[in-house]
């Protein structure tokens, strides 16, 4: 059960996010789980281009990063080699592995004290059923009582809204200006959105050009979330608005964040 394409490339991933503004939001967040539970043994799943990986590892935790795409697997080993003194100084490792939702078991990993899923990757799970299958393959790489951190835009703000775009970013990269767009349609139905992911970049001599991605996304509001988590086997189930641990609005809040544990 593969994961759907990411909407972005690892390189241009790395250039939309703003990792520096972002760690700075959710590092003590998971410091705060991690640390008082003892987490030495991290499955990033989604992993993208490795940045939370490597976060992690600098803590002296040992991180399997998960991606399924090729563009995002190369720029992940760019990037664990980059950051290797600093994971090296910290005293944990960064393994990269291919691997989509629903492939973890048959990759043989040890049982893992926490399993993160960012970056709002979990979407990409193709369709409610293979999110059911791709939570039980979550748990049964679990500790019992093992962590699981999820991370992704709050669609039921978007269904209820029927929202039609998220607020553009603007970077400033080797190759000019870029732009990043993403574009919202609403198919029949509620079960997905398809992203339309689109760049525009300004060369240096002022001239413009487009590339776009289509995406299609599972649509998971809170409740079809949380039902599938306690169907999987998860309990202590917690929906966030923010990493400040502030209680999620499911209709004013863009991202949603959940914690859960896997069953003793």
């Amino acid at each position: 059960m593969a994961k759907d394409l990411p909407a972005i490339a690892g390189g241009s991933y790395d250039e939309f996010v703003d990792w520096d503004a972002r760690f700075d939001r959710e590092r003590s967040f998971f410091e705060a789980l991690f640390r008082p539970a003892g987490v030495s043994y991290v499955i990033d799943v989604g992993a993208g281009s490795a940045r939370h990986a490597i976060m992690f590892a600098t803590w002296g935790i040992d991180v399997i990063a998960v991606d399924p795409d090729d563009s995002m697997l190369e720029q992940a080993r760019e990037n664990v080699e980059r950051f290797a003194p600093d994971v090296r100084a910290g005293g944990g490792s960064v393994t990269v592995t291919r691997g989509g939702f629903g492939e973890l078991q048959p990759l043989g990993l040890d049982a893992a004290d926490a399993l993160t899923c960012t970056g709002n990757a979990l979407p990409h799970v193709g369709g409610r059923a293979a999110l059911a299958a791709t939570l039980l393959d979550f748990a049964a790489v679990l500790k019992p009582g093992g962590l699981l951190v999820l991370h992704l835009l709050n669609h039921q703000r978007l269904l209820a809204a029927r929202i039609r775009a998220i607020a553009p970013k603007v970077r400033e990269t080797a190759q000019g200006t870029k732009v990043f767009l993403r574009l919202i349609d609403y198919p029949e139905g509620e079960e997905y959105l398809d992203f339309d992911f689109v760049t525009l970049l300004r060369d240096a001599d002022g001239d413009w050009s487009l590339t776009s991605r289509r995406s299609q996304h599972t649509a998971l509001p809170r409740d079809v979330l949380t039902d599938a988590l306690g169907t999987a086997g998860f309990t202590d189930v917690e929906t966030f608005g923010d990493h400040s641990r502030r209680p999620l609005d499911p209709l004013a809040d863009e991202s949603m964040i959940v914690t859960a544990r896997r069953r003793a």
